[in-house]
């Protein structure tokens, strides 16, 4: 066999499996999937395009204000911006949540 053909058609097998991963929906957390939503319900203007809070605050309520998050202060009221940080900041919907405050502070809640 050719080296040249084998070198080719292994490029191409990989390229075929790359790009059909690439072009798959991300997946949806379960709590969503479970309230039976499709990607049309937050994605209203086009599926590669980001939520905005304002989205997300038509289904999601802001937690009102707490005093103690295990030492931490409220979550959803920071000391550096305060009501406003954007959801998509520490909950994401196609990857693992994060702690955003914990990219500084060592404050440890769990992210839903």
């Amino acid at each position: 066999m050719d080296i040249k053909f084998t070198i080719w058609t292994l490029f191409f097998l990989l390229a075929v499996c790359f790009s059909s991963q690439a072009l798959a929906a991300p997946e949806m957390k379960s709590h969503h999937k479970n309230n039976s939503l499709s990607c049309e319900d937050c994605h209203t203007m086009s599926p590669a395009e980001a939520v905005s809070m304002d989205q997300c605050l038509l289904c999601h309520e802001l937690a009102d204000g707490k005093d103690d998050y295990h030492g931490a202060p409220d979550k959803h009221d920071s000391p550096h911006y305060g009501p406003e940080l954007e959801c998509e900041n520490c909950h994401h919907e196609h990857s693992p949540s994060e702690n955003f405050c914990a990219d500084c502070h060592n404050f440890e809640f769990n992210v839903p």
